[in-house]
């Protein structure tokens, strides 16, 4: 079945069969390799739309019937695929239903960021059959961070005891200024000139990794909020601010795939000096360590807050996570943080929705787990600097996929590309 895996989603080796693949002089090859192809299509379509008759698949593709039944019926029989049986009909004979085998293949989504690394494995139905499991690892300048991390994976692996040869395929989800047509990433790895073939060395699988603020967004429009949606921008509010931008229905990356440093617009008045070099940018107001670093001077200062005792008097314990309690037992100090972080969130989105005119603006990240306290002064913000004929048309919400949307997403983004690989 492994074998026959690797066959669809094409082997870090290339085999001899692969290299007739890529000979146009064998005609007998050439549609064998768009079988192939087709096969790793339906499977695609199988694993982002669940359980599906062959007459929808048919329609994905644009396949007749009986070439999709054909599909499906050899790939029944290399134990992919299998058969549910009737499903809902709105009229005539019920349709058969196809669906992934459970443990056809494994997927693993790993996001390492400034604070930790989180690994989760997913079978071939995009279920979690492992983690979240959280480790203290960080991103760091130092391409040795990979290892630490396949160390922990290994492990993840083993305990879960999911064999290690039916592991497809790895997405990594990092921060930083990422050219995925060259391969790196500018910010923590600059002199690396193309990481995904010393991450295929270090895991022993494909390997595929994008900006953090992007995997949300793909993830967001694929199981999230932004499903179906044409004009779509993702705020992610975490340890960073980061933006996702989905345009008539695709991802929109820029020239070098840079598109989305929105964080780093210096917009804050008299802001402090941001780690990127420049002042008042949005990123020191509202992300999670801008908010962090304002209780700390705050409290420093004497505010009187709850947050003093559930930290026990330690500053340097307080993160978004305390802060999130605090106002959520009403201490108004903190409410204040938030109330103050939503009302310049809530002016750069104006900003956006002026330029972007999107149909909904998502908010996630650990910043929006206090949602209750940032989504007024958002809204207060975004009356105040944006035409209100420009803003009517936006929705804003806040993302309901919560942490998952890392693994989750990151996960699915490698398998889509390894689909796309001919």
């Amino acid at each position: 079945m492994f074998i026959a895996c690797y066959l669809f989603f094409i082997d870090l080796r290339m085999t001899e069969m692969e290299k007739l693949f890529r000979n146009p002089g064998n005609q007998s090859v050439t549609v064998e390799s768009k079988k192939t192809w087709h096969k790793k299509q339906i499977l695609k379509a199988l694993y982002f739309g669940n359980a599906m008759p062959n007459s929808n698949l048919s329609k994905i593709l644009d396949l007749s019937t009986p070439k999709i039944n054909s599909l499906l019926q050899e790939l029944i029989e290399e134990g992919l695929v299998e058969d549910l049986g009737r499903g809902d009909s709105s009229g005539g004979r019920r349709p058969n239903l196809y669906g992934l085998v459970a443990d056809g293949f494994y997927v693993t989504g790993i996001s390492i960021s400034v604070n930790q690394t989180v690994i989760s494995v997913f079978n071939s139905k995009n279920e979690e059959v492992s983690g979240p499991h959280y480790f203290p690892i960080k991103i760091q300048p130092d391409i040795s961070v990979f290892q630490k991390v396949k160390t922990e994976l290994e492990k993840v692996i083993a305990e879960s005891k999911i064999p290690e040869d039916k592991i497809l395929v790895t997405g990594i989800e990092l921060p930083g200024l990422i050219n995925l047509k060259k391969g790196t990433n500018k910010t923590y790895f600059p002199e690396e000139e193309n990481l995904f073939e010393k991450l295929q060395e270090i895991f022993g699988t494909r390997v595929f990794f994008n900006h953090d603020a992007k995997i949300r967004t793909f993830a967001e429009q694929h199981f999230g909020l932004a499903q179906g949606r044409k004009h779509v921008l993702m705020l992610q509010a975490d340890w960073g601010l980061g933006l996702g931008i989905i345009s008539n229905g695709k991802p929109y990356s820029g020239k070098s795939g840079y598109s989305g440093e929105f964080g780093h617009l210096p917009i804050v008045d008299n802001g402090v000096l941001c780690n990127c070099g420049k002042n008042g940018c949005l990123e020191t107001a509202v992300s999670a360590i801008g908010i962090a670093r304002m209780a700390k001077e705050g409290i420093a200062k004497g505010s009187p807050s709850l947050i003093t005792d559930l930290v026990n008097g330690d500053l340097n314990k307080i993160d978004i996570s305390i802060i999130t309690k605090a106002a959520n037992l009403g201490d108004q100090f903190a409410i204040s943080l938030f109330a103050s972080a939503g009302q310049w969130l809530g002016r750069g989105i104006a900003f956006l929705i002026q330029i972007f005119n999107p149909e909904l603006v998502i908010i996630g990240g650990s910043v929006a787990q206090a949602n209750q306290f940032i989504l007024n002064p958002v809204l207060q913000s975004v009356h105040t600097f944006c035409n209100p004929e420009i803003s009517k048309d936006t929705e804003i919400r806040f993302s309901e996929l919560g942490d998952k949307a890392a693994t989750l997403g990151i996960a699915a983004y490698a398998l889509e590309k390894l689909s796309m690989i001919k």
